[in-house]
């Protein structure tokens, strides 16, 4: 049984590259120029013919393509839009953020009575003493 030959994808390569690649190939005579030629014709009449395309579907065009975009999202996904997702945080948020994570970490091992206790010096002294407490706790038990 013969085994049919996969395609080869191309290379990662810059535009240089590939002009010096077709010039090897064309002094070769493995590529004539009128191929490529050719080839770059056929391309910019593709790209001619989209733009075309593109221009009359218009505005008209582009609302379906919203419409139809916006019906395929997942409930969560909209309800994330429509929330204002991905906003910048100011500097406190973030900072806050992290505090509440760092106190958490520092909570997590404690036993329930530790975590009360926890949870009290953090009432009245914040958030940076109940940290320094919780890991004071940690390194007793």
């Amino acid at each position: 049984m013969k085994r049919r030959r996969q395609p080869v994808g191309l290379p990662k390569i810059t535009a240089e590259q590939a002009r010096q690649a077709l010039l090897i190939l064309v002094a070769d005579g493995r590529i004539a120029a009128r191929e490529v030629f050719r080839a770059l014709a056929r391309r910019e009449n593709l790209v001619r013919e989209l733009r075309q395309r593109l221009a009359t579907l218009g505005a008209e065009g582009s609302a379906a393509v919203a419409r139809a975009t916006k019906r395929s999202l997942s409930p969560g996904t909209r309800r994330a839009i429509r929330r204002g997702a991905g906003q910048a945080i100011t500097a406190a948020q973030r900072a806050a953020r992290q505090a509440q994570g760092r106190y958490l970490g520092a909570i997590r091992q404690l036993s329930k009575a530790s975590k009360a206790k926890v949870r009290e010096i953090r009432k009245s002294s914040g958030v940076k003493a109940a940290i320094v407490a919780a890991k004071k706790l940690a390194a007793k038990a």
